[in-house]
């Protein structure tokens, strides 16, 4: 059945190999537009009646993220067993949607309340959970400050939240405005093959296998320069490492460069347009930030990875230690997974042994 924009009626519903392998119920496909006419995509699992739960992907990648066939079980399989009906948010980062250019406050302003409001419409809940990742998480967060998401009851955030503290290689690349160097010949990076512009893609791959030699992957090679060591090798499955282009695809620029930014100044701010730009848009030179407490009174669990050099454990600290001095100190938690980097939370080859109870149990955290 086709979806109509309009009248937001249908849902495609699809049952692939890969769920008959997994043995998922029926997924659920519904297609619907942003606030400013973007078409998003959303994929229900049902499990149960616990949730509904969101899950909202990083940049440059897609909500299979949570959901590898190459897992004995996934993160969706998990949830599912444990009773949650479960959304996976595709956004405008998708690597399975169309490329376009946008900052994070596009995606605050207009994915994240938009998701929500369709989950609750199809449910009928009064609110939803949500388990939000990497640059998902910085969005939703945004999102939440500046007013958007009181029907969200409940939110795990994964390693980032509203400050950005970032290894020296990542703070190096921003003060060099490496993106913004980029984005004078390229629309995008990314980590496979598929580049529409192979010379660059060629230049690309000797200058990222130089930066990082614990395999010989390219592909590996390329999501270390791009985004910093998304995982310990150690905790994934040969089968998940050769099968990373999956995952991965084309981010960007102007996201870079708004993480860039937030990078530079270590909490989120609105997208630094100039001076001139700024004056118009925001009524002051420099970009409002996103630092007020006051949405936030609400369950939130932080979780940072010991060894994640993509975003720093002590970005989560610094958010969740703001909030309480701010809020008190009953509606926040914090949890450090021991030997994991940034991305093996979920596609770990025992994450589900390791990390998903401690996102489980983060989902029925009550303030006392």
């Amino acid at each position: 059945m086709a979806f109509d924009y309009r009248s937001g009626a249908a849902v495609s519903r699809t049952l692939s190999q890969d769920v008959k392998l997994q043995g998922l119920p029926v997924a659920e496909r519904y297609d619907f537009l942003a606030g400013d006419g973007v078409p998003l995509r959303l994929t229900r699992y049902v499990g149960g009646t616990k949730g509904p739960v969101l899950l909202v992907h990083g940049a440059g990648v897609w909500s299979g993220m949570f959901m590898l066939p190459t897992l004995k079980e996934n993160f969706v399989q998990y949830l599912v067993r444990h009773g949650y009906d479960t959304w996976l948010l595709d956004w405008r980062a998708s690597v399975q949607l169309p490329l376009r250019q946008f900052t994070l406050d596009d995606a605050a302003d207009h994915d994240m309340p938009a998701a929500v409001r369709r989950v609750r419409e199809i449910t009928g809940a009064d609110s939803v959970q949500a388990v939000v990742h990497c640059a998902g998480s910085a969005a939703f967060f945004m999102s939440m400050a500046a007013g958007h998401l009181d029907d969200v009851r409940t939110v795990v955030a994964s390693q980032v939240a509203l400050h950005h503290h970032t290894p020296a290689s990542t703070r190096f690349k921003a003060l060099l405005r490496v993106p913004e160097l980029l984005d004078a010949g390229l629309d995008s990076l990314t980590p496979d093959d598929a580049s529409r512009t192979p010379l660059f893609q060629a230049a690309f791959t000797k200058v990222s296998s130089f930066l990082r030699m614990e395999c010989d992957s390219p592909v590996c090679h390329r999501l270390s320069f791009m985004y910093g060591r998304l995982y310990r090798h150690a905790r994934l499955n040969p089968e998940t490492h050769s099968r990373l282009e999956e995952q991965f695809g084309r981010c960007n620029l102007l996201t870079f460069r708004h993480l860039g930014q937030m990078s530079r100044g270590g909490h989120a701010v609105k997208f630094d347009h100039g001076r001139a730009e700024n004056l118009r848009r925001y009524g002051q030179a420099r970009p409002p930030d996103y630092l007020d407490p006051q949405p936030f009174q609400r369950p939130i669990t932080f979780v940072s990875s010991e060894q994640n050099r993509t975003y720093l454990p002590s970005s989560t600290q610094a958010t969740f230690q703001w909030l309480r001095e701010a809020n008190g100190a009953r509606w926040y938690q914090r949890r450090m997974l021991p030997g994991y980097g940034h991305l093996d939370t979920f596609m770990g080859s025992t994450a589900s042994e390791d990390t998903y109870p401690v996102l489980r149990e983060a989902l029925e955290f009550q303030p006392r």
